[in-house]
């Protein structure tokens, strides 16, 4: 899941950072991106999903800012169900 995280946040940001700090499945806790406004809405929503909100907003210039996502919702993240799929428990 770490990694569909990450893809997601090169996919729209022009850079990005992760905190060494991760959660029991590995997820970081701190996600920062330096991206252009027009796709703050688009990974907000995906981050949302796995439980990430915005913590800080800086305008950098007219096209870009850098967003600080925080890991605030653990229950969203699917930490131990992401390998049990032959019903075990």
């Amino acid at each position: 899941m770490t990694d569909t995280i990450e893809s997601i946040c090169y996919e729209y940001a022009e850079n990005s950072l992760f905190s060494k700090d991760s959660a029991a499945c590995g997820a970081p806790l701190k996600i920062i991106v330096y991206l252009q406004y027009k796709y703050i809405a688009e990974l907000s929503k995906f981050l949302s999903n796995y439980g990430y909100e915005i913590s800080n907003q800086k305008n950098t210039g007219k096209h870009f800012g850098i967003i600080h996502f925080t890991l605030k919702n653990l229950s969203a993240l699917d930490c131990f169900n992401d390998n049990n799929n032959q019903g075990e428990i």
